[in-house]
């Protein structure tokens, strides 16, 4: 379980994105969470840690799959290491790459910072609203505004 897991979080979130790829695999995570206490058992205690640590694994999924979700569903682009396959708005460098090559960039540089919470079992981006950090005299002070600010 923990290699598939491995896997597949390689395969939809690594350097080049599919949304619709993160959001199949985000609620496969998601379901194994919801039922792990049921579905993954431990024989020892070696088994033990080793269930522990395939559980924050998974929770650590969770968490990134539902920012990079969230991301694409608000506009985000390929910016960075992430180039996010976008169909729709996107243009492939060289005609001979696979379609998940065809990507738009995000061009505005924008100096907000996601954040994301875990509670009762669910994980959730408080969208539309992230949180922009401005410098201030060397101290970093927070405000709230939306993406359309």
């Amino acid at each position: 379980m923990k290699q598939h897991a491995a896997e597949e979080m390689s395969r939809c979130g690594a350097a080049i994105r599919d949304p619709a790829q993160i959001r199949a695999y985000g609620k496969q995570v998601k379901a194994q969470l919801a039922d792990f206490a049921q579905t993954v058992k431990a024989g020892s205690r070696t088994e033990l840690a080793m269930v522990y640590r395939l559980r924050d694994m998974l929770l650590s999924q969770r968490a990134y799959l539902t920012a990079m979700a969230d991301y694409t569903a608000h506009g985000g682009k390929s910016r960075g290491s992430a180039l996010y396959t976008d169909l729709t708005g996107g243009v492939k460098p060289f005609a001979q790459l696979p379609d998940t090559f065809t990507f738009a960039l995000d061009e505005t540089e924008s100096p907000l910072i996601q954040e994301l919470w875990f509670e009762d079992g669910t994980c959730r981006a408080p969208s539309p609203r992230m949180t922009t950090f401005l410098k201030t005299s060397g101290a970093a002070t927070a405000k709230q505004r939306t993406l359309t600010e």
